[in-house]
C-alpha cells in the first residue's frame, strides 16, 4: 500500500484518493464482521510519544463520509512518525464498531472488531473504549479528534455525537457536555480536541473541557459535509501542531466536493489555560448590561443561526462585546480573549467581498464585520427563550457561574 501510494500520488491525487477510498471501503465492509482479535491476548506497546485517537461517532447520516474520511487519513498514513500511535475508533450505520491503528509501516489495519451493536455517544461506551485505546497504546502526550454531528452546549439537545442504530440498549443517542468533561476527566490531559463536528467552539463548552485539555479547535457554525481534509492536517494531528490544524482545515474551502461547492468554513483555536482568566475579565464587562433582566439590542450580534432554527441563540462572542462595549473597555476585554482565542480564520471573500461560510441554518451566512470575528460563540439569554428552557439550561453552565450571570437575574 505505501509503496503504491509513493509512485501516483505525484500524478493524480483524486485519482489515488479514489482507489483507496475502495480499499478502505473492502478493508471496513467486505470481512468487517468477520474479522476479531488474535487468540492471543494483545499486549500493551512501549510507550510513545504520542496516541493520537480519532473518535468517529458515524452511526447516523455520516456513514458515507466516514470512509471519504478515513481514506484521506489512508493517502497521509506515511506522514505518522515512528513515534506515534495513530488510532481510529469507528462506528457507523452499516457495521459494527471496530478500533483501527494506521500507520506508515501497515496502512490502516485492524486491531479490534467489536461482536456487538454499541452506542458510541453513551458516557461508560466512550470511556471503556478510549480507556481501552490508552491501555494499549500508552504514551506521553495525547491528541483526540470527536468526529460526528453536534450542536454545542445545550442540554435536551444534540450536543456532541448521534447515534442512530435502533438496535442499542440504550436510549442516549446524544450526548451532552458536562456528560463529554466526566468521561474526559478520568482520562490523561491531552494536548488538544478537534471537535470536526458543528457548532462545538463555543465559550460554554470551551470552559466545561478547560481542565481535560490544553487546547480546543473547532467550529463556532457549521462545517461543509466533506468536514476536515485529513490528507492535508493528519501530519499536525500526529504533531499536535493545533495552529497547523486550523490552517490545514481552512485551505480545503472555498471548494468543491462531489459536485457540490462549499462557500468556506469558520474556525478558531482556544487556549484553554487562559479561559479564566477571560472569564473574569467578560463579566466584570458583560453583566451591567442585563442586570434586572435587561435585554440590550441584538441587532448587531453575528448570529450563526436564523432565527427560525433552534439554535439562534450562537451570537459571536467578539463581536458582541464590540457592540456592547466602549472603546476602551472593549480594547482591554480584547487583549484577554486573543491570548484565549490566538487563531481565528474564515475563508477569504467572495467576488461580492462578503466573507461567507457554508451553512443550511442560517438564510445569510456571512460576517457583518470581519474585523470583529472571533470564532467563539456567546449565549445571550433573552425573554424568547424562556418557553425553550434555554436560559434554565444556561444557569446550569460552569461559565454562568463563573462570570457572574446570576447577579443579573437571569
Amino acid at each position: 500500500m505505501k509503496r503504491f501510494v509513493a509512485h501516483i500520488i505525484y500524478y493524480n491525487k483524486t485519482a489515488l484518493l479514489c482507489c483507496l477510498l475502495t480499499v478502505v471501503c473492502c478493508l471496513l465492509t467486505g470481512c468487517h464482521d468477520h474479522l476479531v482479535l488474535p487468540d492471543d491476548e494483545p499486549q500493551p506497546r512501549a510507550e510513545q510519544e504520542r496516541t493520537v485517537i480519532v473518535y468517529m461517532a458515524g452511526d447516523n447520516t455520516l456513514t458515507l463520509q466516514v470512509r471519504k474520511d478515513t481514506a484521506e487519513m489512508a493517502l497521509a498514513a506515511n506522514l505518522i512518525p515512528e513515534d506515534v500511535n495513530f488510532i481510529i475508533y469507528l462506528d457507523d450505520r452499516l457495521h459494527k464498531p471496530a478500533i483501527y491503528e494506521l500507520s506508515a509501516q501497515n496502512g490502516m489495519k485492524l486491531w479490534k472488531q467489536f461482536d456487538q451493536e454499541l452506542c458510541s455517544t453513551d458516557p461508560k461506551i466512550m470511556l471503556q473504549t478510549l480507556q481501552e485505546i490508552e491501555r494499549f497504546f500508552p504514551a506521553r502526550h495525547y491528541g483526540l479528534t470527536l468526529w460526528s454531528h453536534a450542536t454545542g452546549w445545550t442540554s435536551r439537545r444534540k450536543t456532541f455525537g448521534e447515534d442512530d442504530n435502533g438496535k442499542t440498549t440504550t436510549t442516549q443517542n446524544e450526548m451532552e457536555i458536562p456528560e463529554l468533561h466526566s468521561v474526559l476527566s478520568q482520562l490523561p490531559k491531552t494536548d488538544y480536541i478537534f471537535f470536526d463536528a458543528c457548532f462545538m467552539q463555543c465559550i460554554e463548552v470551551a470552559y466545561e473541557l478547560r481542565d481535560v485539555t490544553d487546547y480546543i479547535i473547532g467550529s463556532p457554525a457549521e462545517i461543509p459535509g466533506p468536514g476536515a481534509p485529513y490528507d492535508k492536517i493528519l501530519s499536525a494531528l500526529a504533531t499536535a501542531d493545533v495552529q497547523d490544524i486550523v490552517q490545514g482545515y481552512q485551505s480545503a474551502y472555498p471548494g468543491t466536493y462531489d459536485r457540490v461547492y462549499y462557500s468556506g468554513v469558520l474556525l478558531s483555536l482556544i487556549d484553554c489555560s487562559k479561559l479564566e482568566t477571560l472569564a473574569q475579565a467578560t463579566g466584570q464587562l458583560i453583566t451591567p448590561f442585563y442586570m434586572e433582566k435587561a435585554e440590550p439590542m441584538t441587532s448587531g450580534f453575528q448570529s450563526y443561526c436564523s432565527d427560525w432554527t433552534s439554535k439562534s441563540y450562537l451570537f459571536d462572542m467578539r463581536t458582541t462585546m464590540h457592540q456592547l462595549l466602549s472603546e476602551e473597555d472593549y480594547a482591554t476585554w480584547l487583549t484577554a480573549f486573543q491570548e484565549a482565542v490566538p487563531l481565528a480564520t474564515h475563508s477569504a471573500p467572495d467576488e461580492s467581498g462578503q466573507v461567507t461560510w457554508f451553512a443550511h441554518l442560517c438564510e445569510n451566512p456571512r460576517l457583518l464585520n470581519p474585523d470583529c470575528y472571533g470564532g467563539v460563540t456567546m449565549f445571550q439569554p433573552m425573554a424568547k427563550y424562556e418557553a425553550f428552557g434555554l436560559n434554565l439550561d444556561f444557569q446550569q453552565t460552569a461559565w454562568y457561574r463563573a462570570t457572574g450571570w446570576q447577579a443579573t437575574g437571569w
